[in-house]
């Protein structure tokens, strides 16, 4: 249509205007100030660790100062961690995907395989597999299972 503005105009009453402001979220960095004081921390006190045991080297100088550093930034500027911890997580993830299947084989391995094998070195057999002069593996059933009202309410 011509001579008609395409600008559309809202028109928000003041109490709605509150309303829809209250409910915007606003970023609060929250995770990344967590992530800035718990590494600095742990890097902090290594670092200081070895500088208070007289290793002043470059190592122990480079993690006093990035301790230092995260918590200055954790403290005052958490924006600037997104990356760092973002990168953090991901080689949380790459060491997860490592090291759980490892930890589960030597679980299963050292621990719940010897069991499994000492108990039925000592008989252990939960399912009478091993009974030679049994017809019929059939183990019947109670005389309470048998009657349909037994399934009615089951739990």
């Amino acid at each position: 249509m011509k001579g008609q503005s395409d600008t559309l105009l809202l028109v928000v009453e003041e109490h709605d205007l509150m309303d829809v402001t209250s409910k915007i979220k606003t970023k609060t960095y929250r995770v990344e100030r967590e992530f800035g004081l718990i590494v600095g921390i742990v890097l902090s006190l290594i670092g200081g660790w070895k500088v208070y045991h007289g290793n002043t080297g470059p190592v122990a100088i480079s993690l006093l100062s990035l301790g230092l550093g995260l918590i200055v930034a954790g403290l005052l500027l958490p924006q600037l961690l997104v990356i760092p911890n973002r990168a953090w997580m991901r080689l949380a993830m790459l060491l997860s995907m490592i090291t759980t299947p490892i930890m589960l084989g030597l679980i299963y391995f050292l621990l719940i395989m010897p069991i499994g094998v000492a108990k039925r070195m000592m008989g252990w057999d939960p399912l009478r597999r091993r009974a030679a002069s049994a017809q019929s593996y059939w183990s019947p059933y109670n005389k309470r299972q048998n009657d349909p009202r037994h399934f009615e309410r089951m739990f």
